[in-house]
């Protein structure tokens, strides 16, 4: 029995579902008697969420593509594909390729209002998945690097071949769209993160 992690992805990218991050506009720079200088050329977070998708397949992982605001949301069978490479393909092609969504996406770690208030939603998972016959342990909310967090459980059966593996993350997403995790963990980051797209 080991931790279980349902996702750990950029926070422009959440669990089944994503959150999104934005770049606000910077006051104009000026120069002399108050002249406008040219425009600071704005990053758009479609085209860096393309590019590091497309990055992050180059190296291995099954990444999807964002939606046009340039938010990653993964169905059932894209997340399955993302549990097919190890946390360690996940992690070096995640730092080969974060580079790409520099200014795009808050590096700033969750607060800790922000990481108790996943814990609900992560315990609604975890109540549903007794319903199944899995006893998965507490909910944890992890902060990583570059403004990624973790969210999953402690103490988790690691079923051992294809179709018991199968079996469990069917029954993970069955929970998690029982109780809406990827909407309700998308809206907890972008609370905390001030964000009202």
């Amino acid at each position: 029995m080991g931790a279980r992690f349902l996702f750990a992805l950029p926070l422009v990218a959440v669990a089944a579902g994503c959150g999104g991050s934005h770049v606000a506009e910077p006051p104009p720079a000026t120069h002399g008697q108050g002249s406008l200088a040219a425009p600071v050329p704005q990053l758009d977070p479609y085209k860096a969420a393309v590019a590091y998708a497309r990055c992050m397949r180059a190296h291995g992982v099954p990444h999807p593509d964002p939606d046009a605001n340039g938010d990653f949301h993964l169905t059932p069978a894209q997340d399955k594909a993302m549990h097919s490479v190890t946390r360690k393909q996940h992690e070096a092609a995640d730092a080969a390729c974060f580079h790409l969504l520099k200014g795009t996406v808050s590096t700033q770690p969750l607060s800790r209002g922000a990481r108790q208030a996943a814990l609900v939603p992560l315990g609604e998972v975890r109540q549903c998945m007794l319903g199944f016959g899995y006893r998965f342990g507490k909910p944890i909310v992890k902060n990583m690097s570059r403004g990624r967090a973790m969210f999953g459980f402690e103490a988790t059966p690691q079923p051992q071949g294809a179709k018991a593996r199968a079996k469990i993350l069917d029954a993970e997403h069955a929970c998690e769209r029982k109780v809406k995790l990827a909407a309700r963990i998308d809206a907890i980051i972008k609370a905390d993160r001030g964000e009202n797209r």
